[in-house]
């Protein structure tokens, strides 16, 4: 079962009021929140209106300021330019997860068919062990000329 979706106040001060656990939170909470999974929501205390995106960027961007990987900044850059690639490029991402997922379970389902066919193979055969198949002479063996016995034994080299 998911967890509703977690309401966090702001006031005009600014304060966040977190309403899951009835006490003022902080950005970094939001953050560890979210990274947890929790989904949440921002609304402005007076007015209502929807502030969760503002706080996310705000989050973003002091996640960005604090720890600064190389490419941080080009991709906030084509974010800001072009968000709608990023948006394309996710789509595209999630298709290519869901046909992956599917041929999963495809070759699940092939796999249980195949065991299925095996076990109903080994019972027409009345279930019964088969013997190990008798070692065969090796093709060296097979292909040098038998020497005829002369009689005299020969003792091994050492």
């Amino acid at each position: 079962m998911t967890e509703p979706v977690r309401l966090i106040k702001r006031y005009a001060n600014r304060k966040l009021y977190d309403t899951g656990s009835g006490e003022l939170t902080s950005m970094r909470r939001i953050a560890e929140l979210v990274r947890d999974g929790v989904e949440i929501r921002v609304v402005d205390h007076d007015t209502g209106q929807d502030m969760t995106s503002e706080v996310l960027v705000g989050i973003l961007g002091n996640s960005m300021h604090t720890g600064t990987i190389e490419g941080d900044k080009s991709l906030l850059m084509s974010l800001i330019r072009a968000p709608e690639d990023l948006l394309a490029a996710m789509l595209a991402d999630e298709q290519r997860t869901e046909e992956l997922r599917s041929m999963g379970e495809r070759v699940r389902v092939l796999s249980a068919t195949i065991d299925a066919l095996l076990n109903q193979m080994d019972q027409g055969r009345g279930g019964e062990e088969t013997a190990p198949a008798r070692p065969t002479k090796s093709r060296a063996a097979k292909a040098a000329p038998a020497r005829k016995s002369t009689g005299r034994s020969r003792s091994p080299r050492s």
